[in-house]
């Protein structure tokens, strides 16, 4: 995880497409649908166990995702927020393309930490848990969580786009190695002496920890991270560590940097229009939540918030 300053270093597209949604009422109305992520969320206070928890993160009216407001920095917005979301949803969670549960969750009257922004109880049913506690979703605070799961006030997970996991080969590697020198921010390394704390860190593939996702179209979806590396521009929030970072390769070459500090969750046609959308989850220094890329990555929207 690494400073604040990474929240700068997303790309801005043209038709990028940012929103917060504001407070409205839902009851009746058939046409939203809402998405949300299943939570594995550790207790706060010394002895206090986990819990499953749903975060209300985006709804879809009309032709685009928005996303709920996540950001608060004082006590009276997380009161005041709770009002913004759905008070019940019956939620259905999805996997890899299929249902694997319901449950209907309820919004509080209030939230009572800056990182439970969208945080619902569950009420009724029993959400599934999918393979064991790690640190691979454990965000800032570092503690293991199991992953998360999709849910969705509508069934839509079918996948029409195919996305998998894949194996890394070699031209993998230099695609992600070639995208990483041309659009990440600066990598540097620590130096030798106080006088010249980090200095530019040439790597290569060597260096590269390499996640990748393919779609049946041929586009390639690949998480970088380069071992020992910091941030060159480091202003002393954090440890200047470098995040991972995400791109998506076409199948004609071209790529754009997604940004640092994604994991994929999941894909699906959530809006029901023919094509997946993908889900994201959000850890960087201090900051978490989830992103939402559809209409082939040229729209986003954004669930994030700080911890402190």
């Amino acid at each position: 995880m690494a400073h604040c300053l990474s929240l700068l270093m997303r790309p801005v597209a043209a038709l990028l497409f940012l929103a917060v949604l504001s407070p409205l009422s839902w009851a009746g109305d058939d046409d939203v649908v809402f998405l949300g992520a299943v939570e594995d969320v550790p207790g706060v206070y010394a002895g206090e166990g986990h819990s499953t928890k749903v975060r209300v993160l985006f709804s879809h009216r009309g032709n685009h995702w928005q996303a709920f407001r996540s950001e608060c920095d004082s006590p009276i917005c997380l009161a005041d927020v709770a009002s913004s979301f759905p008070k019940e949803i019956k939620w259905n969670i999805g996997l890899d393309g299929h249902q694997v549960g319901t449950v209907t969750a309820r919004t509080p009257d209030q939230f009572h930490f800056y990182a439970h922004v969208g945080l619902q109880d569950i009420i009724a049913g029993k959400a599934p848990v999918v393979g064991k506690a790690s640190e691979e979703f454990s965000g800032f605070g570092g503690e293991p969580v199991h992953r998360p799961l999709v849910a969705e006030s509508k069934p839509n997970f079918r996948d029409p786009e195919g996305w998998k996991r894949a194996k890394i080969t070699p031209k993998i590697v230099s695609k992600a190695l070639n995208v990483m020198r041309l659009k990440a921010p600066g990598v540097c390394k620590e130096g030798k002496s106080e006088t010249q704390p980090l200095i530019p860190f040439h790597y290569d593939k060597n260096d590269l920890e390499i996640r990748a996702h393919k779609s049946a179209n041929g586009r390639l979806l690949v998480t970088v991270s380069v071992k020992n590396a910091y941030y060159c521009e480091y202003d002393g929030a954090g440890d200047g560590a470098y995040d991972s970072q995400m791109f998506v390769i076409n199948p004609d070459g071209t790529s754009r940097h997604l940004g640092p500090g994604l994991i994929l969750v999941d894909a699906g046609d959530y809006d029901n229009n023919g094509d997946s959308e993908l889900l994201m989850s959000l850890s960087l220094y201090n900051r978490g939540g989830y992103v939402l890329f559809s209409d082939a990555f040229v729209e986003e929207a954004r669930f994030e918030f700080g911890y402190h």
